[in-house]
């Protein structure tokens, strides 16, 4: 016993110095600590923390989201309804035929009247499809106009492709002073000839007409086209003008639908999903008449429900 007793006193200087415990243990005691209970419940705290800020933040990204979502989908349903789709005036010539197209999805009806004082002749018709252009009219005018100095006379006609104009001219002034004839597909190109009435470039076609002769025009795009004479000389002067136009129309035979603007007003309510062309015609001129124009507005009724259906389609993503 006494021998037993000796070496449990001797004992503890035979355990290795604390110095000798190796780095590696230490990272693996700490391990151990860091995969405890309490360690685990110091871990689940932070992210508790941490859940209740991210909320707040997320919150804050999504309105700003749905604030520029909604303010994106506002202006460009206000582009187009007020752009593309917005309400246009129009100046209809003799024997017009123009095709007005628009798109169900975003139109919910289409509206056209008379300005100024109504006058009998125009027409509004829809199709359930665009009507073939397949009727062929000609008809003549004479116009005898002195064109006063610095300034220019203009007529105006609806044309559709495959039309074609005919002007036979003949100067009436004893001088045959010189004038300038144009053609200018739109007003805009109009505009330009007027601002220099010397350049060719802004119109279809540019001549000086002198005593008397022809000029031909082909008609390849449907649109308003302008008949000018412009006087650059020091005095007024007096000229004849026959215009013989071949023109193509559109055929309203098929039309479900038929409304004559010297009512003021016609409205034609559109389908859903189903196509929908309207046309607008003038009837030709009236021999003596110098009134033969109709200024017209069309406008659109937009389809709310489109522009709502599209801004919660544009929001949901988000959430």
């Amino acid at each position: 016993m006494e021998v037993a007793d000796n070496d449990d006193q001797h004992a503890p200087l035979l355990l290795p110095p604390p110095t000798s415990v190796s780095t590696s243990q230490v990272d693996e005691e700490h391990s151990h600590q860091s995969s405890s209970p309490s360690s685990s419940a110091l871990s689940y705290r932070v992210n508790i923390s941490i859940s209740n800020v991210a909320p707040t933040e997320i919150t804050d990204d999504v309105w700003s989201c749905l604030v520029v979502l909604l303010t994106f989908w506002f202006f460009a349903s206000m582009i187009m309804i007020l752009g593309f789709y917005g309400s246009v005036n129009l100046l209809l010539g003799p024997n017009s035929s123009r095709l007005v197209k628009t798109n169900t999805l975003f139109v919910q009806s289409i509206k056209v009247q008379q300005l100024d004082k109504p006058k009998p002749g125009p027409m509004l018709y829809e199709f359930h499809k665009s009507p073939p252009l397949d009727v062929e009219i000609t008809w003549t005018e004479t116009h005898n106009s002195i064109v006063p100095i610095d300034f220019q006379k203009e007529w105006v006609y609806f044309l559709n492709e495959g039309s074609m104009v005919d002007i036979f001219y003949t100067i009436k002034s004893p001088s045959s002073s010189p004038l300038s004839l144009v053609i200018a597909q739109g007003r805009k190109s109009l505009a330009e000839w007027i601002d220099d009435p010397s350049s060719p470039n802004s119109t279809l076609s540019w001549n000086i007409i002198c005593g008397t002769g022809k000029i031909q025009q082909n008609i390849f795009k449907s649109s308003n086209y302008y008949i000018a004479v412009g006087n650059l000389n020091s005095k007024d002067v007096e000229v004849e003008l026959k215009f013989v136009m071949k023109a193509f129309i559109y055929n309203t035979s098929q039309a479900y639908y038929k409304c004559s603007l010297s009512h003021n007003l016609c409205s034609s309510k559109l389908y859903l999903f189903g196509p929908s062309v309207a046309v607008l015609t003038s009837p030709g001129p009236k021999e003596g008449s110098l009134d033969d124009d109709w200024h017209v507005k069309v406008s659109y009724g937009p389809r709310w429900i489109t522009y709502l259906i599209g801004s919660e389609v544009e929001i949901k993503p988000e959430r």
